[in-house]
């Protein structure tokens, strides 16, 4: 029961991360005591005429503790600004209330109803219902009857969040009500066995979550908070979140006692009084909302990410060929002869060096590419860097047509914004290639497989939460190009095509299971076209022909990177969290260069570098060099 009168002194707990940027844009309090924050159109005290926020000795703050609840701690958490309460201590689920005379819970949504008020998709309604409805029985019960009271009591909180939930709530962050089997001294009558408080706490839980089930499924976020086992661990060992003990300041200290302490001493204790905890106690439940609601922004990236590495492979694929477009016997037409003309070339420096003319060659490659995102409303943002490498095999058929195969691997590692979380990843990617050069055009195509190993690390609050999963990732790519002789330059319109799709495994996270998330499989389809201009300078070096290339093209993105991310927390099953991931920016540009040199008649190098810019969420960049040798 919550309507016990407890103080509350502000809390020095360390507050949860916070978040790049804030994903909920306003906060509104319902429920019972642990969600009063005092104020109107709500407030306990404030209703029993109390000169709020100035309140009784016990409560000097109008809250049921001594300072703060989980409220004010969400809020500050997610800087918002100051937050509207509904909530009125005491209040049960129905329209009754532990404190003669208050409203419940029912009456509560009733008044935000008739405030004409909606939700926006950003709005984080903070509830906390049902523990005085407990109140309703006792040791005289039967199992069966608790049973069937907790079945009704969850009926009427799933009726007002339902209510909520039709006027625009998206985004619900609900303390469970615990179990009053932990509360430092007897709840309601004493007599009332374990079992019986277990029959009530449990039920009410599933039945909460069988009846909003479909309200999440259908995409409204609900976060319910499993805080009996908080309270299990509290008492089994209160150490382990910094407190010295798992009884309450005034039942300890005494009133008098507890209220001449120290904050610090104060805060020593996880409950204010024998029900509310202290505000390092609250400060505690609501890092734990906190981590559950961001930690699936800590997982929106992985498609992203997956997505970054095929197009990096591909990227350099098509770089390398750009590269060693220059080394055709033919095709430099008037380009090459003005270049000649200009230098005086003498007779003697003619034939120019070729590659060698076996059909066969391999090479091997090194890179280094990287890149950031902008964080979205529940999306966090991110950077990354990938070494890596590559070693390929390549034909030529004839004159004109060359086709290869091509390994690759690199380690990219990111680095998110939220909650410290990390990615280490193992990429793999296997490629097969063509490429046709003709005089004046060529055309290039692509089709690779990859398989990126992902492991993921999260901050949580006694421990690293961590996940394992995979990606595999398909893509084919296609460029072609027009070059014109222009004097000593060849420049002309280039365009391409990009299709990558990357399906990441579901898997589930280990760790704290009050943090831990069940993660669906994942999709994402990228379709990107491009088009812009190729532009080349053919040198004549001592006995080597060389041709360096830029490539300037405007990339837009046909499907767009929005989808929905679906994660379930471990302790409520029945509740799919929906997460809405928007579209990035789909109109960017790129830029790429590259040359390829002969080192020997056998042996060849070539060096590329590849950027996106303009691209308001963040760009990528890529360099890869590599040598080749002919048999």
């Amino acid at each position: 029961m919550r309507f016990a009168v407890a103080a509350i002194g502000l809390v020095g707990a360390p507050a949860p991360l916070l978040a790049q940027s804030t994903p909920f844009t306003g906060i509104t309090g319902f429920g019972d005591s642990y969600a009063d924050t005092g104020s109107a159109p709500g407030g306990a005290f404030r209703l029993l005429g109390f000169p709020c926020p100035a309140g009784p000795p016990t409560n000097p703050t109008c809250r049921f503790s001594q300072g703060t609840n989980f409220v004010d701690s969400l809020q500050s958490t997610y800087n918002l600004a100051p937050l509207t309460n509904y909530a009125i201590g005491g209040a049960q689920t129905g329209n009754t209330n532990v404190i003669p005379g208050l409203p419940g819970f029912s009456q509560e949504v009733a008044a935000f109803v008739a405030s004409g008020r909606r939700f926006g998709s950003r709005d984080l309604v903070a509830l906390s219902i049902g523990g005085n409805d407990q109140a309703q029985f006792g040791s005289a019960n039967s199992i069966a009857q608790i049973q069937a009271l907790a079945t009704t009591s969850a009926g009427n909180a799933a009726t007002g969040v339902q209510q909520l939930i039709a006027l625009g709530a998206h985004n619900i962050a609900w303390v469970s009500p615990g179990n009053p089997f932990y509360f430092p001294a007897p709840f309601g009558d004493p007599a009332t066995t374990p079992a019986q408080r277990a029959a009530w706490a449990h039920t009410y839980y599933q039945q909460v979550q069988q009846l909003l089930a479909p309200a999440a499924r259908a995409g409204t976020r609900i976060f319910l908070f499993d805080y009996e086992t908080l309270q299990a661990r509290i008492v089994a060992n209160p150490g382990q979140y910094g407190f010295a003990s798992a009884s309450g300041c005034l039942v300890a200290l005494g009133t008098p006692g507890c209220l001449a302490a120290s904050t610090a001493v104060q805060n020593s204790y996880f409950y204010w009084d024998a029900i509310h905890p202290t505000s390092a106690g609250f400060a505690l439940i609501a890092r734990y909302m906190a981590n559950q609601m961001d930690a699936p922004l800590t997982v929106a990236p992985q498609a992203d990410v997956a997505l970054a590495s095929a197009n990096s492979f591909a990227n350099a694929v098509f770089g390398r060929l750009d590269g060693y477009r220059s080394f055709a016997p033919y095709g430099m037409g008037n380009a090459m002869n003005a270049m000649a003309a200009y230098r005086e070339v003498p007779a003697k420096a003619r034939p120019l060096q070729q590659v060698a003319a076996s059909p066969w060659s391999v090479y091997g490659e090194t890179s280094y590419a990287g890149g950031n995102r902008e964080a979205q409303a529940f999306l966090s943002s991110y950077d990354y860097r990938s070494p890596g490498g590559s070693i390929g095999v390549e034909y030529r058929i004839n004159p004109n047509l060359r086709v290869g195969a091509v390994f690759g691997y690199a380690q990219p590692n990111v680095n998110l914004a939220v909650q410290n979380a990390h990615y280490k990843i193992d990429a793999f990617q296997l490629g097969g290639y063509a490429s046709y050069t003709a005089a004046n055009w060529f055309a290039d195509g692509l089709a690779a497989y990859g398989r990126q190993n992902f492991a993921t690390d999260r901050q949580g609050i006694i421990d690293t939460i961590r996940g394992s999963t995979n990606a595999d990732t398909f893509t084919l790519a296609g460029k072609a190009g027009y070059l014109f002789d222009t004097g000593i330059l060849r420049v002309g319109p280039i365009a391409g095509f990009s299709y990558i799709n990357a399906q990441i495994a579901g898997y589930t996270e280990t760790g704290d299971i009050l943090l831990t998330n069940i993660v669906d499989k994942q999709k994402l389809d990228n379709l990107t076209g491009s088009a812009g201009v190729q532009l080349r300078a053919p040198l004549l070096i001592g006995k080597g022909l060389y041709s360096p290339f830029v490539n300037l093209t405007a990339e837009h993105d046909f499907i767009g990177s929005g989808r929905t991310l679906i994660t379930t927390q471990v302790t409520t099953p029945l509740l799919p969290v929906l997460t809405p991931i928007d579209n990035r920016n789909q109109t960017y540009g790129k830029i790429a260069a590259g040359v390829a040199a002969v080192i020997t008649d056998k042996v060849s190098a070539t060096v590329n570098v590849v950027s996106t810019f303009a691209r308001a969420d963040g760009n990528d960049f890529g360099v890869n060099g590599g040598v080749k040798v002919a048999f």
